[in-house]
């Protein structure tokens, strides 16, 4: 039998139900619900605290909010303070105490590799030294091949350490050099002397197998004092 549909004016036509919805339909039931930004309080202890993006976090017991503040330098840096007077004095705060030279201190800071290459810029240039001939030296001055080593004085001590050393390395001597709290102090010592009588007396001992080394206190005795450019050449002149 035949259903007669009788029209409306103005009123749409009944819609079938389909048999599979949209895939873009979400039943009432699917669609999420919103997160809680705040759980139910189990306790009188509860603290509510902000996240980054201002968003509400209830944190049960305090435990949260306690770590954070026990994490602060707030909280510990009394006990840092009577933990590190029982270290020796850094090498940093050695000079700390002994200038105020921002460009001293600058430099005292510069990594181990990176002091040694600016340190014997600065020298090179302070003594006018040129071009090296190799990488076995730092450079040339009136004819003498120069290996530059510079220095930093350990914390709290009256001495520092010359190191990588090398004595099949192409160099008649070397300048070793230490930052002191003013400025540079400057020694020359002969290569022939540096691994001769220094190194048969063990003033100048393996590195490991990083070449040679020697403290200043030790080979202080060998060493000749250069203040300027002058006092340079002549000690090159004896060479």
């Amino acid at each position: 039998m035949t259903e007669i549909i009788k029209l409306e004016p103005n009123k749409p036509l009944p819609q079938a139900p389909l048999a599979h919805p949209p895939a873009d339909a979400v039943t009432e039931q699917a669609q999420p619900q919103p997160r809680s930004t705040v759980r139910e309080h189990t306790d009188s202890a509860s603290t509510s605290v902000r996240g980054p993006r201002e968003t509400a976090v209830t944190v049960v017991g305090g435990g949260a909010a306690e770590d954070h503040y026990n994490l602060s330098i707030n909280n510990w840096k009394d006990n840092y303070r009577k933990i590190i007077k029982d270290y020796s004095l850094s090498q940093f705060d050695y000079y700390k105490e002994n200038t105020n030279d921002e460009d001293i201190l600058e430099i005292v800071a510069l990594e181990s590799k990176r002091f040694g290459s600016v340190s014997e810029k600065i020298l090179c240039e302070i003594f006018e030294i040129g071009q090296r001939t190799s990488s076995q030296n730092d450079g040339v001055r009136n004819g003498k091949k120069l290996e530059i080593k510079a220095a930093r004085w350990w914390g709290g001590k009256d001495d520092c350490r010359w190191q990588h050393l090398e004595q099949e390395h192409d160099y008649h001597c070397a300048l070793f050099a230490l930052l002191d709290f003013g400025g540079w102090k400057v020694w020359g010592i002969k290569k022939s002397i540096l691994f001769g009588e220094c190194k048969e007396k063990n003033i100048v001992t393996h590195q490991g197998k990083q070449g040679w080394w020697c403290k200043k206190n030790s080979i202080l005795p060998y060493l000749t004092p250069i203040y300027n450019i002058n006092q340079l050449d002549d000690f090159l002149d004896t060479i």
